[in-house]
């Protein structure tokens, strides 16, 4: 039995679609292993939103390289996710006379005589490399592998477009569902539109019916997960989207992610509900009431800011301000004061002097925000930030200022961790390690304990918050 690896860069979105691959892998017959080094098949799930990712791709396929020349066993390499524009493969696959181009865009395959193709700027720079698949053809994995191992591998007719494919989840209690895929915000520094493409928003019913089949098998966490997953349904009436939003701001009207978020809320068994990623300019009242007007989800949002400047989100063409962003935190803390922020920020962008540098610091101090993904600016090919936007800031001064701001959320995760202090508070836990049970508040904070006989995986407990332990909270059952 063949056995194959995959290794996942990046966000949640891209967990889940490896939760996808594995899924059609074991369904074709092959096998997991958690060793790159023992399989027979890799699989890199990239991510382009960093540097940092792709020089990891880049470091992993080299490794691998360097097996393949040593053993006699040949380990087929396939990349998939946000760094491949097309699904094609390598030029040693090729079948006769096949019309070869570039692709300078995202192109969707019209039937499987497109794979047989080798002119994408990836072969040149990884000469180990098999075949390259987007991920919104995943369909076509199984006929790749066919092709390439010269015998039939699972069946090609078994499974339909990218947004219906199933996905084999290891967390038995806790599930990312993907709702929507895509982004139509072309900020300047960012390659998802690039890769991922427009926005596509999965069928409301299918939604529901994936989840309350997850939560008869016991599943009682969701996560909701797309690249802007509150514009939700956007492509059915994406001329009338502004007019809506003011509408469903005005109390007029029901937005569609917050019609979901009600058909989830009553599903037996669903006990927690979070969603990710969300994009301030498209938030709607709606949708923030929803966290205190729902019984099941949760008090935390994500909620990327990026700067805490105006000249800056202008230039990267981000359509809210700060004082939006305010505003919409302020709102959740006055409703419930423990509500949990996180954030993404930027920093040194193209233009970024000291003093919109500081504006970034005084928010995430002024907002007291609970967790931040702190990127240094990188320039990503493709971006229109790498077109007009020159990278004007050294990299030991990014490494500077990312520590500054790092110091100031580690100020903030201690003053907000102490509101939680001898609390009481329902806790699923979800992983063990060595002997402690970890798990998550409904506001996202982190908490650990000892193993106790009686308590697994999986179970929902009351539990008092006694003690800080740097970024995670301490726990006993109660």
């Amino acid at each position: 039995m063949r056995k194959y690896y995959i290794k996942t860069f990046g966000c949640e979105m891209n967990q889940a679609d490896s939760e996808k691959i594995n899924m059609i892998l074991l369904q074709a017959g092959l096998s997991r292993t958690s060793d790159y080094k023992s399989a027979d098949l890799v699989i890199l799930n990239t991510c382009s939103v960093r540097q940092k990712w792709e020089d990891r791709v880049f470091w992993l396929l080299k490794e691998i390289e360097n097996l393949n020349e040593k053993n006699e066993k040949k380990i087929i390499v396939g990349i998939t996710g946000c760094m491949v524009r097309k699904t094609w493969m390598n030029k040693k696959y090729l079948l006769g006379e096949i019309e070869r181009n570039k692709a300078k865009k995202i192109e969707y395959l019209k039937d499987t005589s497109g794979i047989f193709n080798n002119d994408d700027k990836l072969f040149p720079r990884m000469p180990n490399l098999d075949f390259t698949l987007r991920i919104e053809e995943v369909k076509y994995l199984n006929f790749i592998l066919t092709h390439i191992y010269g015998e039939k591998i699972g069946s090609d007719d078994k499974f339909d477009d990218y947004l219906k494919q199933a996905q084999l989840r290891e967390n038995k209690f806790s599930a990312s569902v993907i709702v929507q895929t895509g982004c139509d915000n072309f900020c300047t520094f960012c390659i998802v539109p690039y890769t991922r493409w427009r926005e596509i928003s999965r069928e409301h019913d299918e939604i529901i019916e994936e989840i309350k089949k997850l939560a008869q098998n016991g599943v009682k966490e969701i996560s909701l997960v797309g690249q802007n997953v509150n514009s939700y349904g956007k492509q059915k009436n994406s001329k009338l989207w502004s007019e809506e939003k003011m509408a469903w701001n005005a109390g007029i009207g029901v937005s569609p992610f917050r019609e979901l978020l009600d058909h989830i809320d009553v599903i037996d068994g669903i006990d927690r509900i979070r969603f990710t990623s969300s994009n301030p300019h498209d938030m709607t009242q709606d949708i923030l009431d929803a966290h205190f007007e729902l019984d099941a989800t949760c008090n935390y949002l994500h909620l990327a800011l990026q700067s805490g400047n105006d000249e800056i989100l202008k230039k990267m063409n981000r359509r809210h301000t700060y004082p939006d962003f305010k505003k919409m935190v302020e709102y959740l803390r006055r409703k419930d004061p423990l509500f949990s922020i996180s954030t993404d920020i930027i920093v040194w962008y193209s233009g970024e002097t000291e003093e919109m540098f500081q504006d970034t610091i005084n928010a995430i101090r002024e907002l007291e925000i609970d967790f931040v993904y702190i990127a240094r600016y990188s320039v990503r090919s493709g971006t229109i930030a790498s077109k007009i936007y020159p990278d004007d800031v050294p990299d030991a001064v990014k490494a500077e200022r990312w520590h500054m701001l790092n110091s100031v959320l580690e100020e903030n995760v201690q003053k907000r961790g102490q509101l939680m202090m001898g609390r009481e508070e329902d806790i699923l836990i979800s992983w063990e390690k060595d002997e402690y049970f970890f798990g998550r508040t409904r506001n996202f904070k982190e908490v650990f304990f000892e193993k106790k006989d009686g308590v697994k995986i999986g179970d929902i407990v009351k539990i008092k918050i006694t003690w800080i332990d740097a970024w995670v909270l301490n726990w006993e059952i109660v």
